[in-house]
Parts: C-alpha cells; sequence; structure tokens
C-alpha cells in the first residue's frame, strides 16, 4: 500500500470503503481500526455486501485481521457521502 492509500485508510475508520488483496479478491468492508505499527501492521474489518438499494449489510457475523501488506489498493466507493474524507 502507498503511504497515501494508508492514510485514507486510517480517516475510513467506521466507514465502508472497497478493498483489493494483492491475490485479486475485491470485497466492500467497513474499516473498524487500522493499527499501522510493527510488528504486523493490520486493518481490523468487517465485510459487507451492498444491497440493491444501495444499503450495505453485513456478510459475516464476525471481523478479520488483514495485514495491510496483503492490501493492494482501497477505493472510495461513488455514490457513498464520505465526510471529513
Amino acid at each position: 500500500m502507498t503511504p497515501e492509500d494508508i492514510e485514507l485508510l486510517k480517516q475510513c475508520e467506521g466507514r465502508i470503503v472497497a478493498i483489493e488483496l494483492t491475490s485479486g479478491q475485491q470485497f466492500f468492508a467497513e474499516i473498524e481500526i487500522v493499527v499501522d505499527q510493527p510488528p504486523t501492521p493490520d486493518v481490523f474489518l468487517l465485510r459487507v455486501n451492498r444491497e440493491p438499494d444501495g444499503a450495505f449489510s453485513a456478510a459475516t457475523e464476525h471481523g478479520e485481521s488483514v495485514l495491510l501488506a496483503d492490501i493492494q489498493r482501497i477505493a472510495l466507493i461513488p455514490g457513498v457521502a464520505y465526510p471529513d474524507v
């Protein structure tokens, strides 16, 4: 991830973004907390689905941790309001 992506990720705590992993997997996720410190910089997130009406709903009941090194990029989702980002 670029330093800009890491900064955007931190600004999006509590918000939903699109994530692409280095494996090519893509998904939407609500960012819970970003831990940008050694030994394992990572992000805690909850995967979500986008409903036909544009609303988001939890895809799982449990959050997960993803290493920042495993994230290729993140992106804001068009049509979603991001105050203060």
